[in-house]
């Protein structure tokens, strides 16, 4: 079972996020590379199911709790699977259920309280959504697939239902069913929490961008399963292979967890980049260097410096080199991509460089930029 990518979310990381994203002047494409054309002829496959969210909001909007319809959710596939990854008994969903009814919001671990208050909103975005889903599933697939090298085809299928009142904070889990597949089941609510006042068409792109960050999140790594650049050691890197490997496979997937409307990363992002070189820098004294390979298989870690900062790079690399030199960066290895942001950062003064002990580590190497390079 796997928790969801809860990388900090990298607008608020920068302090920008509790104001809305200011929007790219008229006429001015965006710069955010995933809403970029894929370069290969990768099969994504993206079903979407709102089935539980459409019941639920039915539900909800009775006059009052019946418990036999509550025990019939219950059966529907992502009201089950996030129930048993909460850990809790049908008698607390339950329990919540009928709570959502009362005047008064309760304490409650599935809020289904807000979802009832906030019914015209949820009506307007599902009513909307039937004409829609086709549209969402392509849109989710093509996103993921930009980023992805062109070198290979890479064919992956995910499984997305849409619903409300996720226990937790997160506004997506990502869970594996019995046959090995994973399955991602998004909260509608938590997802678009801040979006109230935007049109029903930029909502369903920010849940597309959400779906297509789960998506590009397995499509990278059945990529990296079949590469020798990714399965090989590169022992020119000594010690500080796990922290560049880690940072090269989580930075990519980091980038669909911001905004279109913060690219580029540089303006909003750069603290990101200095936890990683003071982390990098760690490896220079030896008495810290267990603790420092110990701490990056942390999933915290790859939340706190390994994700944003990863990002940061990707998309240095993408704004200065181009989009066609990030995924053969991606093709060649977490060394080519730290070339790659080496080479970018030289071009930028916006960028901030490498630390010290990273550039000695790669000294020597050059990433060869294709011509005419896409997504610049």
């Amino acid at each position: 079972m796997i928790r969801p990518a809860a990388y900090l979310l990298l607008a608020a990381a920068c302090g920008c996020a509790g104001a809305p994203a200011p929007a790219p002047p008229a006429g001015e494409r965006s710069r955010a590379p995933y809403v970029a054309a894929p370069a290969g002829r990768h099969g994504i496959d993206v079903r979407i199911d709102a089935g539980a969210a459409r019941d639920l909001l039915a539900f909800l909007s009775q006059p009052q709790y019946r418990v036999d319809d509550a025990k019939r959710l219950e059966e529907l596939p992502a009201v089950r699977l996030a129930l048993q990854d909460s850990g809790r008994t049908a008698e607390v969903f339950e329990r919540d259920l009928a709570t959502a009814f009362e005047d008064e919001a309760g304490s409650a671990v599935f809020d289904f309280h807000s979802i009832r208050s906030a019914r015209p909103r949820w009506e307007a975005l599902l009513s909307a959504l039937p004409a829609r889903e086709a549209d969402l599933a392509r849109m989710s697939a093509e996103r993921a697939a930009a980023l992805l090298p062109a070198d290979r085809p890479v064919r992956t299928s995910l499984q997305v239902f849409l619903t409300f009142g996720l226990a937790g904070l997160a506004d997506h889990l990502v869970v594996t069913i019995p046959d090995g597949a994973e399955v991602m089941i998004v909260d509608l609510a938590r997802a678009l929490g801040d979006s109230a006042n935007e049109s029903v068409e930029n909502q369903i792109e920010r849940v597309a961008r959400l779906i297509a960050g789960e998506a590009f999140r397995q499509a990278w790594r059945a990529y990296r399963t079949g590469s020798p650049n990714w399965t090989s050691r590169d022992t020119s890197l000594g010690l500080l292979e796990p922290l560049l490997q880690v940072t090269t496979e989580l930075g990519p997937v980091a980038l669909f967890h911001v905004d279109e409307n913060f690219f580029p990363l540089s303006v909003w992002l750069k603290e990101r980049l200095y936890d990683l070189r003071v982390f990098a820098s760690s490896y220079a004294c030896s008495s810290c260097r267990t603790r420092s390979t110990a701490e990056i298989r942390r999933l915290d870690f790859g939340q706190r410096v390994a994700g944003p900062g990863g990002a940061f790079l990707s998309d240095g690399i993408i704004q200065n080199l181009g989009l066609d030199a990030f995924r053969t960066a991606l093709a060649s290895g977490p060394k080519a991509f730290f070339v790659a942001y080496d080479q970018a950062q030289q071009k930028s003064r916006d960028l901030i460089p490498l630390s010290e002990v990273i550039r000695n580590r790669l000294k020597g190497s050059k990433l060869q930029v294709p011509r005419n390079p896409s997504g610049s």
